[in-house]
């Protein structure tokens, strides 16, 4: 990156807001301010315009500057980078300098709304810029969008005309003047000594330079008012065209625009079919090349390729598999966008139908489909490709697979599910039966006399016995999902299959909690003798909670060696039936049962935790859980610890698409009583 102070003077040289073609960005020309400290700044601005919205910001850094700023234009001020000039006290227009406002521009990728939320940005946008040129011209914010529309060129005399500038310098011969070098077709009414200088650029890559003056602005501007140097005033507001020749005017343009998106999507498209990558067809349409030309260009870019490398096979090897790989890409980030699935975005393949993309994914391998119906096609699609000499998916079965697995773990995410909240996780190596050890408490220390020796301590130990199991499902996208353009085949249907996933493992928590299973010492997990289930069942109250929480605390290490274990509950498990009363005594500042002012002891002890599966088994039973990293309570186990499903794809046989099965691995089990306690309810 260039320097952007250079001798105390702030030079801005390139595009504005892009920095990789060496120009500078707004967050650039804000470090560079906070270390000048000087009372008047000099900015040197030559630049082709960018992106509008970093103009503007830079335009505001500039006026939120201490000193004094004078800006002098050496070359070019045009579009976004005519807002930053705006900023000066003085704004200077240097010899062959020019000046050029316009509407803002977008590109713009996806169906009519898109387009209508792209246009109603703009004109917010343009309206923005409106308002920064009003004020420094003096202009009313209509006249400024008139010459926003018309596209209006200056020399440094008709910028300052205009208001646009304060000075402009003596004009020099065309061999002092210079210009950026920059594709000048791109705009829509550019001066014709700066198209010139385009096609000259582009002939023989050197840049051409012409004189641009005041009298080219109002030829192209005709309703601009004559000079009078006596007494100098703004231009007038181009009279608008008659209707028709409007519709004449914006059918033209229409038309331009069309020309242009066709030209850009062809290059892009015969770059992809040459397997060649995106940086060629980006330069070409960067270069303003026709289409024709452009595939000129590309046939002697392979035939370079292929002369510079003995090896030609290898060669085109690996750009053929580059040219794949961003396909895929491309094409699983449009149709994750479609989906709304994080890490998505618009691109060339979003206007794309499924179709599209499957024909698509055959050209990039230039493989050119017979003339068959449309279902045929789309069984084509998913035909395995050999890659490396092997057999693998087809290219469009493993994008499928790919947005596929992503819905799927989105709707594993995003599933309303309780039991991560108060159980622990553990991991398993294999399916064979294992032992999940706990550790007892160590007890106290005991006391060393002066000159006696430490004694050693044991801590003993207690297991239970897991192991895990497979759960999973199979679920298919099929030709007809593909011919009938169906996104929810591998969106919607994942998703559910996600959200499957994690309840199963759910399910088996609850399975746990309610069934009351026999612990490793041949008694239930919540039994009298575990101290761990109240004598006789009662509805959540100061009361019955109290007595839990006393249980829990008085549970004795199992080695004997200590009184109690103090250990806390920190949430309360119920079904929903009891919500009401349960948030009640949770929230209530005096106690509910009484009819007293009595204080609520167990006002915020636990945090509740509801779930319909404990409804299923009783409407009135409810628990007590400690918190699982400070006493063992419940594990859910994982193979290699992937807590996630694996979504695993093959290619159909009996049904004529792809064949996918979501699988988890888990297994549950209670590691110890002293964490839990239960009271089967009123």
């Amino acid at each position: 990156m260039p320097e952007l102070v250079q001798d105390g003077t702030l030079v801005l040289y390139g595009v504005v807001g892009d920095d990789y073609f060496e120009g500078f960005t707004s967050s650039q020309v804000l470090e560079a301010l906070s270390g000048l400290g000087q009372e008047e700044l000099l900015v040197r601005l030559n630049s082709p315009g960018g992106f509008a919205h970093e103009g503007i910001a830079i335009y505001n850094a500039l006026r939120l500057f201490a000193g004094r700023i004078t800006v002098q234009i050496d070359a070019a001020a045009h579009s976004a980078a005519s807002v930053i000039a705006m900023a000066g006290e003085e704004i200077r227009m240097m010899p062959g300098s020019m000046m050029m406002v316009h509407d803002p521009s977008k590109i713009t990728i996806g169906n009519a709304e898109d387009h209508r939320r792209t246009a109603q940005s703009l004109d917010l946008q343009g309206d923005t810029v409106a308002k920064i040129y009003a004020s420094r011209t003096g202009q009313s914010e209509q006249e400024i969008r008139a010459l926003m529309k018309a596209e209006t060129w200056m020399d440094g005399r008709a910028a300052v005309e205009a208001g646009f500038a304060t000075e402009a310098a003596e004009e020099a011969d065309a061999a002092q003047m210079s210009a950026p070098v920059f594709n000048y077709a791109a705009f829509s009414n550019a001066p014709d000594a700066l198209l010139e200088l385009t096609r000259n650029w582009q002939a023989e890559g050197v840049p051409m330079v012409a004189a641009m003056t005041a009298a080219d602005v109002k030829e192209r501007n005709p309703d601009m008012p004559k000079e009078n140097p006596s007494a100098p005033s703004a231009p007038e507001i181009p009279t608008p065209p008659p209707a028709a020749d409007q519709a004449a005017i914006d059918a033209a343009r229409l038309e331009a625009q069309t020309q242009e998106r066709d030209r850009v999507n062809g290059i892009y498209a015969a770059v992809r079919s040459a397997n060649l990558q995106s940086d060629v067809a980006e330069e070409l349409v960067r270069q303003g090349v026709s289409l024709n030309d452009a595939r000129a260009k590309i046939i002697d870019k392979i035939a370079d390729m292929n002369a510079d490398d003995e090896t030609v096979n290898a060669t085109r090897t690996r750009v053929t598999l580059d040219g794949v790989d961003k396909f895929k890409e491309g094409a699983a980030k449009a149709l994750m966008a479609k989906a709304e699935i994080e890490g998505g975005e618009r691109n060339e393949f979003s206007s794309m139908s499924l179709m599209e993309l499957g024909r698509e994914s055959l050209n990039v391998r230039n493989l050119r489909p017979p003339n068959v119906t449309r279902m045929e096609l789309a069984g084509m699609y998913f035909v395995p490709t050999m890659a490396g000499g092997m057999h693998s998916t087809s290219d469009f079965g493993e994008i499928l697979a790919n947005v596929a697995n992503k819905s799927m773990l989105r709707g594993f995410t995003e599933a309303n599910e309780t039991f991560q909240q108060w159980t622990s996780t553990g991991t398993l190596s294999d399916f064979k039966p294992a032992k999940r050890v706990g550790l007892n408490a160590f007890g106290a220390l005991t006391e060393v006399p002066a000159g006696a020796e430490y004694t050693y301590g044991t801590i003993g130990e207690h297991a239970e016995s897991v192991v895990l199991a497979t759960y999973g499902k199979l679920f298919s996208i099929t030709r007809q999902a593909i011919v009938n353009d169906d996104l929810s085949a591998f969106t919607r249907i994942p998703g559910r299959m996600g959200r499957a996933a994690i309840r199963t493992v759910g399910n088996l928590v609850y399975a746990v909690v309610t069934g009351n299973p026999t612990m490793a010492d041949g008694t239930e997990l919540f039994h009298a003798d575990h101290g761990n289930l109240a004598a006789s069942g009662g509805a959540p109250s100061g009361a019955t909670i109290n007595a839990g929480i006393t249980a829990m605390a008085k549970q004795k290490d199992r080695d004997g060696q200590t009184e109690g274990s103090n250990i806390t509950p920190r949430y309360i498990l119920l079904p929903h039936a009891l919500r009401e009363t349960v948030l009640q005594v949770l929230n209530s500042e005096y106690d509910p049962s009484k009819t007293t002012r009595a204080a609520n002891t167990v006002r915020g002890a636990v945090e509740p935790i509801m779930d319909a599966r404990l409804d299923a088994a009783s409407a009135t039973g409810w628990y007590l859980a400690a918190d699982p990293n400070a006493a063992d309570t419940i594990e859910v186990s994982y193979l290699d610890g992937m807590q996630t499903p694996t979504l695993e794809q093959q290619e159909g046989w009996k049904i004529d698409g792809s064949e996918f099965k979501v699988r988890i691995d888990a297994g549950v089990k209670a590691l110890a009583w002293e964490g839990l306690y239960k009271n089967a309810g009123a």
